[in-house]
């Protein structure tokens, strides 16, 4: 490990310090809110959290735990609470904005200091949860299962499948993506203007990168953000010799469709 690795996670350590335990080498983009009010934070191997640009948050009430697997992935802007029990599988993605809670935050009387009406939420293993999804209390997510952006989930989603809407829905198979709204041409723009610092979404089809943003951590913050929010890595090597935002877009079509036939060759 070298001394920057060993600084990063000395320094992820530190700003999870007060959950109950964390496993081994964390990675942390920025510092997030972790709040443990007489409950549990159980974080397991290769946790990686960003709170760039904004801080993500991670609760635990009184009696509660919120316990996530190995090799999990949570993206900026997050909110997971537990008042009473949370569990989010081995090898799940979670994207930004995305809020998980297991209750409703007020009583029947609406008295927001009497309890909570609770009840757990189970995200399972290998899930990939797309941007501003809400997963509402008494939730299970199976294996394998993806929720496309911007949806709410407030009832039991099968393993495997692709759910997404208003109140989700199945739509087809997980990683099918011709069955998907949430495609690399629809996330990249605004994956590419946050990860990237642009002041707006780039244009896919013409717009050139400035040599500046394309390179060091910037170029590999923008290649952790894609692999985090569309589960594809892209060659690093290859990557230095894009010039212009289409080529982006076409690499991670490409790694779409490896995937896609890999999967179905399973």
């Amino acid at each position: 490990m070298t001394i920057q690795a060993t600084w990063d996670a000395a320094r992820a350590r530190r700003w999870l310090r007060t959950c109950t335990s964390v496993g081994e080498v964390p990675h942390l983009a920025g510092k997030p809110t972790i709040e443990v009010d007489g409950g549990q934070v159980r974080i397991g191997n290769h946790f990686r959290l960003s709170s760039r640009p904004v801080a993500s948050h991670l609760a635990a009430g009184p009696g509660a735990v919120l316990h996530i697997g190995n090799d999990v992935s949570i993206s900026y802007g997050a909110a997971i609470a537990a008042f009473q029990h949370v569990h989010i599988g081995d090898g799940t993605r979670i994207g930004p904005f995305v809020i998980i809670m297991d209750t409703n935050f007020h009583s029947a009387s609406g008295d927001q200091s009497v309890q909570h009406d609770c009840r757990p939420v189970t995200v399972g293993d290998g899930c990939r949860i797309g941007s501003r999804v809400t997963i509402t209390r008494g939730v299970t997510i199976g294996d394998g299962a993806e929720i496309l952006a911007g949806s709410v989930v407030s009832s039991a989603i099968p393993p495997g499948v692709c759910a997404a809407g208003g109140r989700a829905r199945i739509i087809g198979r997980a990683c099918d993506v011709t069955s998907r709204w949430d495609s690399a041409a629809a996330v990249l723009p605004e994956l590419l203007m946050v990860s990237l610092g642009l002041e707006s979404p780039p244009d896919l089809n013409s717009s050139p990168i400035p040599t500046h943003l394309w390179a060091g951590a910037r170029m590999r913050g923008a290649l952790s953000a894609i692999e985090d929010r569309l589960g594809v890595v892209l060659n690093r090597d290859a990557a230095c010799e894009i010039e212009t935002f289409v080529e982006i877009a076409a690499a991670v079509q490409q790694a779409l469709r490896e995937r896609q036939g890999h999967a179905d060759g399973l």
